[in-house]
């Protein structure tokens, strides 16, 4: 298969997906190398192919489930990155979903990352994969301070949550 046909192929793939798929998923199926898949990837959104990398693997945005129904709002937060694991578990426990995470870095300005945990699943592969990968947090970049967009059914749920997240002195001190 020549790799234009592959790079369609690819996309008609997920196209039919509701998931993410891994790159390594995809390398098995189309028989190539991951990073031949990494580079189809980057080929494909170079040519205006919406294709959202989250650590769980690609998805078309198009693909994505409407959440408008969700209360959803952002989450000022600071810790050491030992205390990630226990963060992602307390979002996950009072019904929050992390959508995403954000730095405000000094030069680059805000850096945003999918992430789209919304189990205990979910933080145990994003766990994996950061130990897999000797990892580094993004808000290593800022001294521990970041952002999350959290989703939740209501607005209630949310404001319980921030309570747990203060009560567990992962807010950012607004002083």
């Amino acid at each position: 298969m020549q790799a234009k046909e592959r790079r369609q192929r690819i996309l008609e793939f997920l196209q039919t997906q509701t998931e993410p798929v891994t790159a390594s998923q995809l390398a098995k199926q189309f028989k190539v190398s991951r990073q031949i898949i990494v580079g189809d990837i980057a080929l494909l959104r170079a040519h205006e192919h919406d294709i959202l990398a989250t650590n769980q693997g690609y998805l078309l945005t198009s693909q994505l489930v409407p959440r408008a129904s969700r209360y959803t709002a952002k989450v000022v937060v600071q810790h050491e990155p030992e205390a990630s694991e226990a963060e992602l578990r307390l979002i996950v426990d009072h019904g929050g979903e992390v959508e995403d995470i954000q730095v405000d870095h000094p030069f680059y300005g805000l850096i945003t990352a999918p992430l789209n945990i919304r189990s205990h699943q979910d933080v145990d592969y994003f766990m994996e994969q950061m130990a897999l990968y000797s990892g580094t947090y993004l808000s290593s970049l800022t001294n521990g301070i970041h952002i999350h967009t959290v989703s939740c059914v209501d607005k209630q749920t949310f404001e319980k949550l921030l309570g747990a997240m203060g009560d567990a002195g992962l807010l950012l001190d607004e002083e």
